[in-house]
């Protein structure tokens, strides 16, 4: 063992003495693209040795010792970067232990930390693509075709429900300050959610776009995107209608999640759960197309479409949340008691009003309603009151 630390101090120090002695001036270009690869390949290959190193610290728990609430607190003070690039670097090393051929290639400094991170994260879900995703990341200099790959390999792999529900559970928010004083914010939502901030904020920026080069400013969009931002939290709405586009097979939407060559995804935001796209179907701001082989038609059928006079008395015999108890009056979505792809008729009997968060319920967690319409209630599926003694 002492050989190697030998080794790679003696690497280190070598290292050390070429960066001192660089001269950048001295080069020509195509001097500097070939040391430009040597660095990559050296960076990756010291990348692969700390993953492999830090994963050894998390298993003996030193890090508890030294006071850090956990390893990734540990290793982001270590070296330099934020908790959450630190909990990525050790979720890859730990997957990597379940995917040799992806963790010869880390070793080997084939690949970045990103390009590992992408295809572990994917073929931990689904093994078999493992070799295809390693073969684009050799073959392809785009990440973001990469990612786009392990993002549709990773769908297609996840239980749809499942899937629906983790990206509900997972939204976030976070704020910090910047070092100069900015305010800043990252966001993460499921896609249904996304989908209409998105609208929304596009909307609002094209409007605050052409307002000012009217009045001949002349600033990049990002700026009026923010302005936008502002406008929309100070309760300034968009003049037009806030859309989306879902763009899915009829079959998946029958059928309750895609299979190899189908499609399920908003425009603008990608593929999403078809949980999720049956939850949106009746929603009116979303207008939907479904493919049937080659064709392109409008899913906005006599089945899914709330005529204008049950849409009215459903306003008027909602006005709050139909569950009982609950007083929300924002937001609120119609809902079919049983679901259309269950042959729940579209009738005063078996749609009413619920907010969004009991819609979510039901939706992704197996919830069921109980009771008469004037007293209606959500139980989970534990509940001695569930009808389904088996929920998903």
């Amino acid at each position: 063992m002492a050989g190697v630390f030998e080794e790679v101090r003696s690497a280190v120090a070598l290292l050390e003495r070429v960066v001192a002695d660089l001269e950048p001036g001295t080069l020509d270009a195509s001097g500097a693209k070939k040391l430009v690869d040597l660095f990559t390949r050296c960076e990756r290959l010291s990348v692969a040795g700390r993953g492999l190193a830090a994963r050894r610290v998390e298993h003996g728990l030193s890090w508890k010792r030294e006071g850090h609430r956990s390893a990734a607190h540990w290793l982001a003070a270590t070296t330099g970067v934020s908790v959450g690039a630190a909990t990525r670097t050790l979720q890859t090393v730990r997957e990597l232990e379940a995917l040799p051929a992806t963790a010869t290639a880390f070793r080997a400094g084939e690949l970045s930390e990103a390009q590992t991170g992408e295809i572990a994260a994917s073929a931990t879900l689904d093994p078999g693509v493992e070799e295809r995703l390693l073969e684009t990341a050799r073959s392809s200099s785009s990440f973001k075709g990469l990612r786009d790959q392990c993002r549709e390999a990773s769908v297609r792999a996840a239980d749809d429900r499942a899937w629906a529900s983790r990206l509900h559970e997972t939204r976030a928010l976070h704020t910090w300050t910047d070092r100069d004083g900015a305010w800043r914010m990252d966001v993460r939502l499921a896609p249904d959610d996304g989908a209409r901030v998105a609208s929304a904020l596009s909307t609002r920026t094209d409007e605050i776009f052409r307002a000012a080069r009217a009045a001949g400013q002349m600033e990049p969009r990002p700026a009026y995107a923010a302005d936008a931002l502002v406008a929309l939290c100070a309760g300034e709405a968009p003049t037009k209608p806030i859309e989306a586009r879902l763009d899915a097979d009829y079959e998946a939407l029958v059928r309750g999640y895609v299979e190899a060559g189908e499609r399920c995804e908003l425009a603008g935001i990608g593929p999403i759960p078809v949980t999720m796209a049956r939850a949106l179907l009746n929603d009116a701001r979303i207008t939907v197309l479904a493919r049937e082989g080659t064709d392109i038609t409008r899913v906005s059928s006599p089945k899914r479409t709330i005529p204008a006079k049950l849409r009215r008395w459903l306003e008027r015999t909602y006005p709050v949340c139909g569950v009982k108890g609950c007083a929300n009056d924002q937001r609120l979505e119609i809902d079919h008691i049983i679901q259309v792809e269950d042959h729940g008729p579209t009738n005063q009997a078996n749609t009413w009003r619920i907010c969004p968060h009991h819609h979510k319920l039901k939706t992704y967690h197996a919830w069921k309603v109980t009771g008469p319409p004037h007293a209606r209630q959500l139980v989970p599926p534990d509940h001695p009151d569930h009808p389904d003694p088996n929920p998903p």
